[in-house]
Parts: structure tokens; C-alpha cells; sequence
């Protein structure tokens, strides 16, 4: 994705673009996920498992565990991926110009384009891993979270399901692609539903009840009012960021450290027993998209403008799909001199090691594919948009004096 300059302060959804902040917002999640999963990965002082464990006041290593695990939230960090997403695909879809069928056709290949190539890439990659270097033992020192994951080979069935994001049993990150698909699949209707308030209201009701609902498809549910909230933000977003710039600079302060604390540590602190707990997904939705809000209608300076952080926005969805499988590379190849009794210290020094490796050995991965199979593969898929858009559009044809004399009429 090439980013454009912001546009401060648009008045009308035309206007909208896509803006440096915004990618600098996704960079930062992006490597957030990469320190949170680390974080992960080995037992301090005998706790397993921390992202679900509940606050423990009497150990300062624990304390400690599980104020890392909540600054470098991963799972709020896919949220406001979510939420970035939903905003977006909602300027890619007020800017188009054409309508029916094939002007929707062609979204849905730029879509295709966008998502597929990558994730059957790593798919292979992960499945090739699988196959000839992780092995079934588990590492003493390792969290029982850790231990559970990339210890079978693949059969073709399940590499397929995987390399078609109905499964993520070979990469754990890929179930946000699942969601994805489906909520980028959504994203006309509901940016057609964004036009009413009548609309946003019923909308609204539908996926909170949808949020709360027992179905079984992989947490979809919960999150797609994400999506739908972070539509609402090229239309309704300037007026609720007008508000916010008329705050004293330091009212403006405690609202931004507010929703970032409300997305780190509200389900930290609430149920973090809990996988997915819509009530905290719904607060973090909430939170990220006050985030994307002001970001996104603010202006392009301080560390959003970053060239840095906007290089990581371009690259992090292979950051994001590719670190979880050389993080573990890692962790399976140092993990072991840990011992089982390793000292916390040694854990988290450990575990602080293998997170700078792996950024140090995935951005360079990542940024190899984003220019050698990402961006052609989208510009492709642009190319193709633009035949299907372009085939619904009349041919120029002489028009006869019948057809003149009948528009006279």
C-alpha cells in the first residue's frame, strides 16, 4: 500500500485519503504483537501461561510479567487493526467512483490480491517448518503456551485449509486473516449502512447481540463491530476529533493515556481468564478507534510522522504473519540453555534476547516481501479491478439520428 499525505481536517468523504499517522498506528501494533508474544514464551518465578492468570500482587516478577504482557498488548493490537482496517477500506470504497456489480467485483479482487498471496506464502513457509526443523519435544523451561504450538507435521488437507484462512492451526497469527476476509467481504454493506444514523443504530444493536452470541466461527463475531466502527470514522470521525482539538492540551493528554490504559490492561484486570471476552473487546474497540480517530484528523507530526514507523506500517502484515514462526525458531533453538529451573531474570532476559532477534530478522523478511511479492501482486490486482470496473462502462459508439431524435424527446 503506497501512503499519501494526510489531509487535515477533511469536510467531505471525498476528500479522504489514506495518511502517514495511519501507518505509523499499524507499524507500531504490528511490533507490539511481536514483543507480546515473546513475552510468552517462558515461565518467571513458576507462571504459566500469564495471559490468564489474574493479577497477582505478591510476586514483583509476576507483576512485572504481566505489566509487559499489558503495555505490549497483543490482542489490543489486533483490535486496533481492526479498527484501522474498517476505516481504511471505507476510503478505498468512498473513493471509487463506479457502482453495480462489477465495480464491486472489482473491489473484492483487490481484496483477493491484497490478503491471499502472502498468507499462502507463509502458510508454505510454516508447514516447510513444520516439517524439517520444530520438533514434538517440549522445552522445560517453556510455558505450557508455548509448548503447544508447531510440534506435528502437516498433511496437504490441513496446508490447504490453512493456505485458504479457514484454519490457523500452522501459524496462530492467521486466524486475523480469517476475520478479515470475512469483515472485508462485509465492508460495502456496511459502508452503505454507515449513511443513516437509523442504520448505524440497528447496525450497532446487530453486532453487539452478534458480539454476545454462543456461535462457533473462530470469535468472528466478536470482533467484526470493529470493523464497523472504524467505518464510521470517515464520516462521523471529524466532528468527535473538532471537539477533541478544542480541549486544553492537557485534558487532551489524559483522554489519549485513558483509552491507551483502557486497551492495555482492561481485560489485565477484568477477565483475563477469558480467550476473548466481548465485553473488554468491545471497550478496546471503543478505545482504538477514539486512537484512530484523532490520529487519523490530527495533524501529521511528532512520532506518527516517523519515517521509521510509516516503513513499518507499509511492512507489517508480513511482520505480522511471518514473526510468529521465527520467533519460535528461536525460542526452540535458545530456549533449551534456559534449563528448567532458569531464575526470572534469566526468563525475561531471555525472552528480551529472542523478541530483538526476531524484529532484527523479520523486518528484513518482511521488507523482501513487500516489494518483491506484496506490492506486485497488489498492483496486479489493481490492473485486473480496473478491466472488470471498466468492462460495465457503455462503449463510445457514433450515435445514430435515431438515437439522436429519441434523446431530443
Amino acid at each position: 500500500m503506497t501512503s499519501q499525505p494526510i489531509v487535515p481536517n477533511p469536510s467531505t468523504p471525498e476528500q479522504v485519503t489514506f495518511s502517514n499517522s495511519l501507518a505509523s498506528l499499524r507499524g507500531t501494533a504490528a511490533s507490539f504483537v511481536v514483543i507480546y508474544h515473546a513475552f510468552l514464551l517462558f515461565k518467571v518465578a513458576g507462571l504459566d501461561t500469564p495471559q490468564r492468570h489474574e493479577l497477582n500482587f505478591s510476586d514483583p516478577f509476576h507483576m512485572l510479567v504481566h505489566g509487559l504482557i499489558g503495555f505490549f498488548n497483543g490482542p489490543a493490537a489486533v483490535v486496533l487493526f481492526f479498527v484501522l482496517s474498517g476505516t481504511v477500506l471505507t476510503l478505498s470504497l468512498r473513493r471509487s467512483k463506479g457502482k453495480g456489480i462489477l465495480h464491486l467485483a472489482g473491489y473484492y479482487v483487490r481484496r483477493l490480491f491484497r490478503l491471499y498471496p502472502l498468507l499462502i506464502a507463509v502458510t508454505l513457509f510454516a508447514a516447510a517448518m513444520h516439517w524439517f526443523f520444530f520438533t514434538d519435544t517440549p522445552t522445560a523451561a517453556a510455558t505450557s503456551w508455548m509448548n503447544g504450538y508447531f510440534n506435528h507435521d502437516p498433511g496437504l488437507p490441513e496446508t490447504v485449509l490453512n493456505a485458504v484462512g479457514y484454519s490457523n492451526s500452522l501459524n496462530s497469527p492467521a486466524w486475523t486473516i480469517r476475520t478479515e476476509i470475512i469483515a472485508s467481504f462485509l465492508m460495502p454493506l456496511f459502508v452503505v449502512l454507515t449513511r443513516r444514523p437509523a442504520l448505524i443504530v440497528a447496525t450497532l444493536a446487530v453486532l453487539l447481540a452478534l458480539m454476545y452470541a454462543p456461535l462457533h466461527i473462530g470469535h468472528v463475531n466478536v470482533y467484526l463491530i470493529a470493523f464497523f466502527l472504524g467505518a464510521l470514522i470517515p464520516a462521523y470521525g471529524r466532528s468527535v476529533a473538532n471537539l477533541y482539538f478544542r480541549f486544553p492540551k492537557w485534558f487532551r493528554y489524559l483522554l489519549i493515556a485513558c483509552a491507551l490504559f483502557a486497551g492495555m490492561f482492561v481485560q489485565r484486570i477484568f477477565r483475563p481468564w477469558i480467550h476473548v471476552d466481548p465485553s473488554s473487546v468491545l471497550v478496546v474497540s471503543l478505545a482504538a478507534s477514539f486512537l484512530v480517530t484523532i490520529t487519523y484528523y490530527g495533524r501529521n507530526e511528532g512520532w506518527l510522522a516517523s519515517k521509521w514507523l510509516v516503513f513499518l506500517g507499509d511492512i507489517s502484515y508480513g511482520l505480522y504473519l511471518l514473526h510468529f514462526i521465527i520467533l519460535f525458531a528461536f525460542a526452540d533453538l535458545i530456549g533449551p540453555f534456559l534449563g528448567a529451573n532458569a531464575s526470572p531474570i534469566s526468563a525475561l532476559a531471555m525472552m528480551t534476547l529472542i523478541a530483538a532477534l526476531t524484529l532484527a530478522v523479520t523486518i528484513p523478511l518482511a521488507t523482501l516481501s513487500y516489494h518483491y511479492l506484496e506490492r506486485p501482486l497488489q498492483d496486479l490486482g489493481r490492473k485486473y479491478s480496473k478491466q472488470i470496473q471498466s468492462a460495465g462502462k457503455p462503449a463510445d459508439r457514433p450515435v445514430s439520428s435515431t438515437q439522436t431524435v429519441a434523446k431530443t424527446l
